[in-house]
């Protein structure tokens, strides 16, 4: 939605509060390559929009492929993570499809915990004994320095923990991501159906708010995250790697894509965001899709075998990351560079992508992301990425820069404005006379503030949908200050 001045009213009737926003675009999932038959199939599947089937996978795929290959860009080398958005309805099925996509995740986990199960219960036997050798060197009295250091050296260092087996958290804190890091795998997700419980969290609350948008820039940077504490000192960790997924209802999602800080922070910018048409009402197919259902486990297979893929790490580490770059072919790298300087161009004055530029100054890596994303999916070992997966990866890229311009005022409605259109919906939906009063707009509508009622009449009578009418009867009372309802029918 995008807000609209208020203008006088005019004999050609009411004029919008609130003007709808154009319709999405629809979605190029031809250009997905190795992951188009995912998302149409999950799509089929729940009947779901298709765009939001392709977030789904999309955030799959790079939590599966992040950890082995990093991207090159036209800047250098950057994580092969995507950040993706999607705002939907509740009964849009965002649950449904996200759980089909992630099913191979999920399958990865549980294959973790089993592992995970048996190695603590070795690391706790190891650990007391550990425990108990190193309690016995220290204690010995007839032992010198110099022997118990000699002791404690060939004991070695305390055993390690097994890594816990999760990779993916659903509404995380900045602080307990940072604080359970060493004791978690070095590729990570943040995925989650109920974004609002994220968006308006702990996180997101104004003491966090700024610390929260920093650190899941430094995220998608694959820049080192840093935990300053009085009682745990000073540490940082470096070759994570995450990928994040929100999904969310508009009204969560407004408050986000209108936040000053998340927009001047950059955070926005890194998010691939889109907010598709609803389906809700013509999902009239009832019964299973079963070549859709086997192209899911097919899906969910992939993601499986790739997560279980030993990791590229640094020397001597058993969670830090030194993924080796996916390069780009010539072709790809020419047709790269040939979008950068179109969408460089379209940022300018009168450009589409004026009003988004924060968006569109990363498109170019956006696309670089994407390709390396579909390329390690298709062949973790590929050599390159080519010019025609590198195509398509700029069309999904363009969708989603054309997203972010046309959402970019979305959401951004004053209050004022916003109590104007409870007040005209109210008056519209609810209330059955042909006249209002400030005094029983109060009692009876949206909100039970005299002043604030009248303010939102007065501005509602401004875009025509109240006349004044001061002395017509409401509630069965005439009224001093009256104003007659101007129907849709009538405008």
């Amino acid at each position: 939605m995008t807000y609209v001045e208020a203008t006088p009213f005019t004999p050609e009737g009411p004029t919008p509060l609130i003007r709808d926003m154009p319709e999405a675009a629809p979605f190029p999932v031809a250009a997905l390559g190795p992951l188009r038959e995912p998302a149409e199939a999950i799509a089929r599947a729940t009947e779901a929009p298709v765009a939001m089937c392709a977030a789904s996978v999309l955030a799959s795929a790079a939590l599966a492929a992040q950890g082995h290959r990093d991207a090159e860009t036209l800047n250098g080398a950057a994580p092969a993570s995507l950040f993706l958005l999607t705002v939907a309805e509740s009964g849009e099925r965002k649950s449904t499809a996200d759980r089909l996509a992630m099913r191979g995740v999920r399958d990865f986990e549980a294959d973790l915990r089993t592992d995970y199960d048996i190695a603590r219960d070795l690391w706790r036997d190891a650990h007391e004994v550990w425990k108990a050798t190193r309690a016995k060197i220290v204690g010995d009295k007839k032992a010198d320095s110099a022997a118990k250091r000699a002791d404690l050296q060939d004991l070695g260092p305390e055993p390690p923990a097994p890594l816990k087996p999760h990779i993916v958290a659903s509404a995380p804190t900045i602080e307990g991501i940072t604080k359970h890091l060493p004791e978690l795998r070095a590729s990570l997700g943040i995925m989650t159906e109920e974004g609002g419980a994220l968006i308006g969290g702990h996180s997101m609350k104004a003491e966090n708010k700024l610390a929260t948008c920093a650190s899941f820039s430094a995220m998608w940077d694959g820049s080192p995250l840093d935990r300053w504490r009085a009682g745990d000192g000073v540490e940082s960790y470096t070759g994570r790697r995450f990928s994040a997924h929100i999904l969310v209802q508009p009204v969560a999602a407004e408050a986000l894509l209108s936040d000053p800080m998340a927009n001047g922070q950059g955070l926005l910018a890194r998010f691939l965001t889109c907010r598709p048409a609803s389906r809700i009402g013509t999902r009239l197919r009832m019964e299973k899709d079963a070549a859709a259902e086997a192209e899911i486990a097919s899906f969910a297979a992939r993601i499986r075998s790739l997560l279980s893929r030993d990791l590229p790490l640094a020397d001597d580490k058993r969670n830090e990351l030194a993924p080796p770059v996916l390069p780009l072919a010539g072709d790809a790298r020419d047709v790269l560079t040939a979008f950068a300087r179109d969408v460089e161009k379209a940022q300018g004055p009168g450009g589409p992508f004026e009003d988004a530029r924060a968006f569109a100054s990363k498109t170019a890596e956006h696309a670089a992301r994407l390709a390396a994303v579909l390329t390690i999916y298709a062949d973790p070992d590929a050599a390159q990425v080519t010019g025609e997966m590198m195509a398509g990866a700029i069309e999904v890229a363009t969708f989603y820069a054309n997203e972010a311009a046309r959402l970019a005022d979305a959401a951004i409605v004053p209050p004022e404005v916003a109590d104007a259109e409870r007040m005209r919906l109210w008056l519209l939906g609810s209330w059955g006379e042909p006249h209002i009063s400030a005094g029983i707009a109060a009692q009876r509508g949206p909100f039970k503030v005299t002043d604030r009622a009248r303010k939102a009449l007065q501005r509602l009578q401004a875009h025509g949908w109240l006349i004044e009418d001061n002395g017509a009867e409401v509630a069965g009372k005439p009224r001093k200050e009256a104003w007659r309802i101007v129907r849709e029918a009538e405008s």
